[in-house]
């Protein structure tokens, strides 16, 4: 199934995932988390702190935020428990750099670096958590947990939050159609830029191309993660999963 679901992906995205979002990540920084809002009519802020409420995270954890663009699960994380050592890696040096104008603001560090989400620039069993959230629709996503599993200590925790293909179709069919309408009012809204525009329909496909929850819980299976668990919103319009590293592993 991830062999090919992933080659499938691969063939639609792979020249939007290297020349298009590179861009649209640079047009975004300002306006990301409320442009989110917008188009979700703030249902994606009250799902991040859900998710984050979720973590059982020790005090002086030590935790990596993959895709981490404006901060927005360290800063959630890091009002929760100030005690985390946090570290965060991005694509884009645009989207680092307002989420560490943002950390300032707030006195908070975050160890940030550009990296590629597919090759983690960390030693085999890192960290005691890894987060990522609303970007794995833009990764080769095998690849990425497979990384993520290597960096993870025995033990450790793997927090995954994104938007899903809804498991009901009666669900999926409308909420595509409202994908794209709310992407476009938002590009105008904010002024994106023309390759931000060219995107509009992307964002849909890409959905439609995606793991419905309980895919998504085989895929962290197969890759090697343990207890899987995953909770959602209206079967998959936006979902979390946890999972482990086996102690073993």
């Amino acid at each position: 199934m991830i062999v090919q679901r992933e080659r499938r992906r691969h063939e639609l995205f792979a020249r939007i995932w290297e020349d298009l979002i590179p861009k649209v990540f640079q047009d975004v920084p300002s306006y990301y988390d409320r442009g989110n809002a917008v188009a979700s009519l703030g249902i994606c802020s009250a799902w991040s702190n859900r998710f984050v409420q979720s973590m059982n995270l020790p005090i002086g954890a030590k935790v990596l935020d993959v895709c981490s663009g404006t901060h927005d699960v360290p800063l959630r994380m890091l009002r929760r428990n100030p005690s985390l050592q946090v570290f965060a890696l991005d694509r884009s040096p645009h989207m680092l750099a307002e989420g560490q104008r943002r950390a300032r603001e707030r006195g908070l560090t975050i160890d940030a670096r550009v990296c590629d989400a597919h090759r983690l620039p960390f030693e085999d069993a890192t960290f005691d958590a890894v987060t990522l959230q609303f970007a794995t629709r833009h990764l080769r996503v095998s690849e990425t947990f497979a990384e993520i599993l290597r960096v993870l200590k025995p033990g450790g925790i793997f927090y995954h939050n994104d938007m899903l293909r809804p498991a009901s179709r009666l669900i999926e069919v409308p909420y595509l159609a409202y994908l794209r309408a709310s992407v476009w009012f938002t590009a105008m809204l904010f002024g994106s830029s023309h390759e931000s525009r060219r995107c509009i329909s992307y964002f849909a496909k890409a959905i439609r191309n995606f793991y419905k929850p309980s895919e998504m819980s085989e895929l962290l299976q197969e890759i090697g993660f343990a207890d899987v668990t995953h909770q959602d919103l209206l079967t998959g319009v936006l979902c979390f999963h946890i999972a482990s590293k086996p102690p073993s592993a």
